[in-house]
């Protein structure tokens, strides 16, 4: 039986990879000629600024640099990245056969011209390489493909973040016997279980949520009889309560794992636009939601529904 990777035999797919390996030499042969072009436009000043620019010159470095970008048919951040890239590898330390990839993510390393010279063995191939992933675990970078135990745990974390994800998460795993028996091993994984279960019962002898849930709308005892209906009622507020507790935590987790990210990022008008138009929904969601708690009011006035609706 021929063995396959895709679509095409193994035999194709490793001469593909030859041709592959060749046009990527060749692809950062030519990123760091631009990034050495974009340097001759506009060097890279020290920090500090003591390099001010030449007597006469009619535009900054962000302008050069733009225009280039614009005559050469590449974006701005493109060209800006290439040129970062080449300003921290000179001619002298780039290393033959490793992509301008694996030279960019290593660049911000503190050790980098030692550390490219020794590439790490692929588990797959054997060999001594470097790849992106590779570069990005010698980097202290996240991985896009998790590998290693710690990388899938930190994976799993950072999914997480969310205390409604955790907690489902959690159940689902300790619904495994083997799981359930290794985690119980750790010490503090094992107090704070059962300090969790020692709060559960406490609150189920207390009992004050419960009342409150049958006492909202009507009594769910009367005259010594069970309302069932209350009871349903009262768990179904319970119910809508954490929701939407949920809700707001996992708006709350998810702007914290990525506003962080987007430190230097450039945005175009259209996509700085989009984003206004749903600070506008989230926004006006909170007033609602709001109004909701405070007063039981949960219709929508014209406006709001507009804006909610509008994509």
């Amino acid at each position: 039986m021929v063995q396959t990777v895709g679509s095409v035999p193994c035999e194709r797919f490793d001469d593909l990879v030859d041709q592959s390996v060749k046009l990527v030499r060749v692809m950062s042969g030519c990123q760091f000629a631009l990034g050495d072009f974009a340097l001759e436009i506009a060097p890279l000043r020290n920090h500090g600024g003591n390099m001010s620019p030449a007597e006469g010159e009619e535009q900054g470095v962000e302008d050069s640099l733009r225009l280039f970008a614009e005559e050469i048919g590449l974006s701005f951040h493109t060209v800006r990245t290439y040129r970062w890239v080449a300003a921290r590898w000179p001619k002298d330390q780039r290393q033959e056969g490793v992509s301008f990839e694996v030279h960019r993510i290593l660049a911000s390393a503190p050790d980098a011209y030692e550390l490219i010279q020794h590439p790490p063995v692929n588990e797959r191939t054997g060999l001594s390489e470097w790849s992106g992933d590779a570069a990005k675990r010698a980097a202290g970078w996240a991985t896009a493909t998790p590998v290693t135990a710690a990388e899938k745990v930190e994976a799993i974390r950072d999914l997480a973040q969310d205390e409604a994800v955790a907690a489902q998460a959690a159940c689902d795993l300790l619904h495994r016997p083997e799981v359930a028996f290794k985690a119980m091993r750790d010490r503090q994984a094992r107090e704070l279980v059962n300090q969790a279960q020692f709060d559960q019962a406490e609150l189920v002898e207390e009992g004050d949520e419960e009342e409150d849930w049958w006492d909202e709308n009507g009594a769910a005892e009367e005259d010594g009889i069970v309302d069932p209906v209350a009871i349903v009622r009262g768990f179904h507020r319970a119910m809508e309560f954490t929701d939407l507790i949920g809700v707001c935590q996992g708006f709350v987790a998810g702007a914290s794992r990525l506003v962080p990210r987007l430190r230097g990022r450039e945005f175009s008008e259209s996509q700085l636009a989009l984003v206004t138009r749903h600070l506008e929904k989230i926004r006006a969601t909170a007033d609602w939601i709001e109004t909701a708690v405070s007063t039981g009011k949960v219709d929508l006035d014209e406006a709001l529904a507009e804006l909610l609706r509008d994509k």
